[in-house]
């Protein structure tokens, strides 16, 4: 939302303040010891060091300090970038004005149109003199059933558009659509269609086109699965996976859940859809894509994708390859790390953001849990039970939780 306003004074709306708020302690968990996290002063006292034993030996901050040398936010955004300036960090700790113009480019959804349109028209080749130029992905081109062709099983398609005729045009030869605006929150900034042009549809696409230059429009797909591939980019043009995101949103497309468990456990739950050695395939595909075009960023990201029913798949399924690439830290990788850091091996369980609407019930919900799912820890890990990664008062509306032993 930030990247979509563009403005260094930016204001987000009191519900996603919140949010930042109530979830401001969350980087603790993926910080490394002697880190400073920082976090919001109603939440900076007792309730945060009371949390866990496992919590890592970081420093709990309010305010910015100069002396930093190194930014790991959730994401960049102008806002933040003043807000670093303001405080004096202007060394190699904060971007430039034009390294700051980049990233908000390469997070709008027109870089996932540009990636899934790159993947989708290269052939998929299976023989080793036909590889030469991706000699690090042979062994997965070869890897491939033997029966498969060319057409591997993946669908979908996205277009950008920068006038209102291209998007009628698009709307009404397709019976159902969705449209996209190219920067907005989660589960945000979408319109699904039905093959009608309507007053209300053209009033939006008239306020995107002028606020944002254009408006991605996407075929609609018979979704079975969500799930993402993590990624780390160096800056330096180098990009390697770091694990697979199964994850839960609700009707509108908000995050809702991750499942826990080791990247061969989720792999398998996908193989029942589509061979394995596809995945393999499709993220060293994406791996070399990614690194030809964000390869100057430097960070975490997640590449959205779904598992699709379609009648073109002898399976009777598809992977669409990727509907939204993240650059920033996202809830995926935050999940991932939880598990490998704090969870006993081979365990599954669940990550959940949990939206609260009324005083005290958050804290009677942790009560709740904290009954029927005693902690049990083996070793320094997660053996079973509930834990809040975020603290709870009364006013709490978000938290973050685990729950080891439930899937």
């Amino acid at each position: 939302m930030a990247l979509a306003c563009g403005d260094s004074y930016y204001m987000p709306p009191a519900s996603a303040r919140r949010m930042a708020a109530d979830l401001s302690v969350l980087p603790a968990w993926y910080a490394a010891p002697g880190d400073a996290v920082l976090t919001d002063a109603l939440l900076h006292g007792e309730q945060v060091k009371n949390l866990s034993p496992l919590l890592p030996a970081v420093e709990f901050v309010t305010g910015l300090s100069s002396s930093y040398t190194k930014i790991s936010p959730w994401g960049w955004n102008p806002s933040l970038l003043r807000r670093l300036r303001e405080a004096g960090i202007t060394n190699q700790a904060c971007l430039t004005d034009e390294e700051m113009k980049r990233i908000r480019e390469l997070s709008g959804r027109q870089t996932a149109v540009h990636v899934l349109s790159a993947i989708r028209k290269k052939k998929w080749l299976h023989s080793a003199s036909a590889v030469s130029e991706y000699d690090c992905v042979m062994e997965d081109f070869l890897t491939l059933p033997e029966d498969t062709d060319t057409n591997v099983p993946f669908v979908g398609e996205s277009f950008l558009f920068h006038t209102e005729n291209e998007v009628e045009s698009f709307v009404r030869s397709h019976p159902s659509a969705v449209l996209k605006s190219p920067w907005s929150g989660s589960g945000r900034g979408i319109q699904y269609t039905s093959g009608e042009f309507t007053r209300p549809l053209k009033g939006w696409v008239q306020h995107v086109l002028h606020t944002q230059q254009a408006v991605v429009g996407e075929p609609f797909y018979d979704k079975v699965k969500d799930f993402a591939m993590e990624f780390f980019s160096n800056g330096k043009g180098e990009v390697r996976f770091i694990g697979y995101s199964l994850f839960e949103t609700d009707k509108r497309g908000i995050y809702k859940e991750n499942l826990l468990a080791t990247d061969d456990d989720i792999l398998g739950k996908l193989s029942a859809y589509v061979p394995a050695s596809v995945f393999r395939l499709l993220c060293r595909r994406l791996t070399i894509e990614l690194a030809h075009t964000i390869g100057e960023y430097e960070g975490y990201l997640g590449v959205d994708m779904m598992i699709c029913r379609t009648p073109l798949a002898k399976t009777g399924y598809a992977i669409h390859p990727c509907v939204e690439i993240n650059l920033r830290m996202n809830m995926g990788v935050v999940a991932r790390m939880v598990y490998d850091r704090y969870v006993c091996d081979r365990v599954q369980g669940r990550y959940i953001i949990e939206y609260y609407t009324s005083p005290g019930e958050a804290e009677q919900a942790d009560r709740s849990l904290r009954l029927q799912h005693p902690l049990l820890i083996e070793e320094g890990r997660i053996k079973s039970g509930y834990l809040s990664l975020t603290p709870i008062g009364q006013q709490t509306a978000y938290q973050a939780y685990i729950l080891i032993g439930s899937t």
